[in-house]
């Protein structure tokens, strides 16, 4: 009887079946199955109750996606099948530095002594992990100086994983993550994937898909809006974040750790910790009884009334583009400055006259992080890919408009407090500190 080799099979609710068995030696360390305890949405679950897949489910969806797109393209002549493997076992990867709850605890992590400058914070640590498993990346028959050079973004094949508007790991979290929130995806989205291609030297998207890629930029703006910068969540992030901190500064808490951690045991160390504002802050996380908004600057063009209002408990302040960028680049709103952070929300607490630990500050997402980046498209044999943003600028125009709507500066405070915050005289005083 002929051997052969029985499929090593997980179902996904999103492509269905997916075979792992040409890596399940790279599936079997214990740093890619920690990512199963790793939300990939983070704190969202307090709003969307089905947002609750973890890192290792985006990973397999990314790795999937990845391996069609190189088979496609090794049929193209776009890439040699050891670049396509490669390429696979890289999506794989992609995240597995991730810590407890990745970007909340991220500007924690101490970054390796060798992390190539420039390289974002969470690149950098999956690099150093991906660097500690050649034995198992060989193991699986793929060259891991590729997998290297893909994970460095040296090679250009890289973008076929990571690319800000079509790599395979970014259509895959819109994709996962849209299904488990807002119930919906870009349409079109795997007609998409079928006609990205790689053209001197860089993605391209065959001209039929113009419409579905931009789509796809909208549904990305779509969810930042109504999901990613949604404002429960990103107070319990913060409420997270600063628990991490405390426990941090207390000695209790080592953030060379937080990579060895999944949030399961990360939430378990601030369940016993013994510092009483940890204690407070996890008490009101576990019964959803989250920090409330007491102050709220926003663009000056989406504020209606100005003032306290009433009926949401909060001061609302509209801000000029000078103000909202001063704010964005406050050093002392910057997540990795977290002393600095900290002492700021303890002035404004004696400002208010309330206890020290009942005043969260929430800064601005940089704008910057959004921005929908141009695509390029492919118009044939012989011809230079064209700009899509230079031939359709109004479509790029109105992304930068709708992304100006999610900018919010807030201060938040429990609700035992949240009126005395809000008063305008201490609103003003407290806004004075920040700016």
């Amino acid at each position: 009887m002929k051997k052969f080799s029985a499929e090593k099979v997980v179902s996904d609710p999103v492509y269905g079946i997916i075979d792992i068995r040409p890596v399940l030696p790279m599936v079997e360390t214990k740093e890619f199955q920690a990512l199963g305890d790793k939300r990939q949405l983070g704190m969202a679950y307090l709003t969307f109750p089905s947002a609750t897949h973890s890192r290792k489910a985006h990973s397999l969806g990314a790795y999937h996606a990845t391996r069609e797109l190189g088979d496609r393209w090794v049929k193209l002549g776009m890439a040699t099948r050891h670049e396509a493997d490669a390429l696979a076992a890289y999506a794989l990867y992609h995240d597995i530095g991730h810590p407890a709850f990745s970007h909340v605890t991220e500007p924690f992590c101490p970054l390796p002594a060798d992390a190539p400058k420039g390289m974002s914070a969470n690149a950098a640590l999956s690099l150093a992990v991906i660097q500690r498993h050649a034995r198992e990346i060989k193991a699986c028959g793929i060259d891991f100086a590729l997998v290297e050079a893909f994970a460095r973004h040296k090679h250009p094949l890289h973008a076929a994983v990571s690319d800000k508007n079509f790599g395979m790991e970014k259509l895959d979290y819109l994709e996962r993550d849209g299904l488990s929130t807002i119930l919906s995806r870009p349409i079109g989205i795997e007609y998409l994937r079928h006609h990205i291609y790689f053209v001197n030297g860089q993605l391209a998207i065959d001209e039929k898909v113009i419409d579905n890629a931009i789509e796809a930029q909208n549904f990305y703006v779509k969810m930042y809006k109504n999901v990613y910068l949604r404002k429960t969540p990103m107070i319990a992030q913060r409420m997270v974040q600063k628990m991490a901190h405390r426990l941090i500064a207390a000695g209790a808490l080592d953030p060379a750790d937080l990579q060895n951690l999944t949030d399961s045991e990360l939430i378990g160390i601030m369940r016993l910790s013994k510092d009483p504002v940890v204690q407070m802050m996890y008490a009101l996380l576990a019964q959803r009884d989250l920090y409330r908004e007491a102050i709220v600057v926003r663009p000056a063009r989406f504020v209606r009334s100005a003032g306290k209002d009433e009926k949401k408990k909060a001061f609302t302040l509209g801000a000029g583009e000078k103000e909202i960028r001063r704010l964005i680049r406050a050093p002392a709103l910057h997540t990795r400055r977290h002393a600095a952070l900290a002492e700021l929300e303890d002035a404004i607490a004696r400002v208010a006259g309330i206890p020290a630990g009942h005043v969260l500050v929430i800064p601005i997402n940089s704008p910057e992080r959004f921005e929908a980046k141009d695509i390029m498209v492919y118009r044939g044999r012989g011809k230079a890919p064209a700009s899509l943003k230079a031939r359709y600028p109004a479509h790029f125009k109105d992304l930068e408009e709708v992304a100006e709507d999610y900018l919010a500066f807030r201060i938040c405070t429990t609700e035992r407090w949240r009126k005395k915050l809000s008063d305008p005289r201490v609103a003003q005083r407290a806004l004075k500190l920040v700016i």
